[in-house]
């Protein structure tokens, strides 16, 4: 989990304004014909050049969206803190962010994979289209990227319900956090969770069993709220 704690630590710096500013800090502007030679310099062999790059789109609101395959390539950046600007950046241009975004699940990089399902999640509800994408990093060998995908469907909220049945799955996590999480997500989707839930019940291995007995009594105290 080292890894993953590295990305939240570095988002964290990001959001207390130590890495980006976006459209709400400053008035749009006309940016016209320099969208495309700032998302050239975002291939800049400079890392500070590139984190600058990134930082200047984010400035430009909508039209900065015109450099959203740009800057999805640098979530990918070998510089984590040009990565997690990116991703900072990108988690404001809304749904038109999704499927480019969610594109860099193919990388090979678990880095990436995780940085990808967390730029989802802070992209929230706009990032319904990207569920099928997130559903089938629940498997994902890494057991971080697995629990970035929990999240960002959690967060996604109730246009994440197709999920439902590949995260019920999740109990089974071989990784206890991945589990739980799963657990509190079906929890918070409500009664739609149930049907597939039932069957666990019966699971052979009682950590299993357990979760899904926790998951029935989450739901049953959010209906009575």
């Amino acid at each position: 989990m080292k890894r993953q704690a590295l990305i939240s630590v570095l988002i964290l710096l990001a959001a207390g304004g130590r890495l980006v500013q976006t459209a709400q800090a400053a008035p749009p502007f006309r940016a016209g014909p320099a969208i495309p030679a700032l998302a050239e310099r975002l291939r800049d062999g400079d890392s500070d050049v590139r984190q600058a790059a990134v930082h200047a789109l984010g400035e430009l609101g909508p039209e900065g969206k015109a450099a959203i395959p740009a800057l999805a390539l640098r979530l990918a950046d070998p510089d984590r803190y040009v990565a997690v600007d990116a991703s900072l950046v990108l988690s404001k241009m809304g749904s038109d962010a999704t499927s480019t975004v969610a594109s860099m699940f193919q990388s090979p990089d678990p880095f990436v994979r995780e940085l990808t399902a967390r730029t989802l999640r802070l992209l929230g509800p706009d990032a319904k289209a990207a569920v099928p994408a997130l559903a089938q990093r629940l498997w994902d060998p890494d057991a971080s990227v697995r629990q970035a995908a929990v999240f960002a469907l959690a967060d996604i909220g109730p246009a994440a319900k197709a999920a439902i049945p590949a995260l019920a799955l999740r109990l089974r996590d071989p990784d206890r956090y991945v589990a739980s999480d799963a657990a509190l997500t079906l929890g918070r989707m409500g009664p739609d969770s149930m049907p597939a839930l039932l069957p666990l019940l019966r699971d052979y291995n009682p950590r299993v069993r357990e979760l899904a007995v926790r998951t029935f009594q989450q739901i049953g105290s959010e209906a009575l709220r």
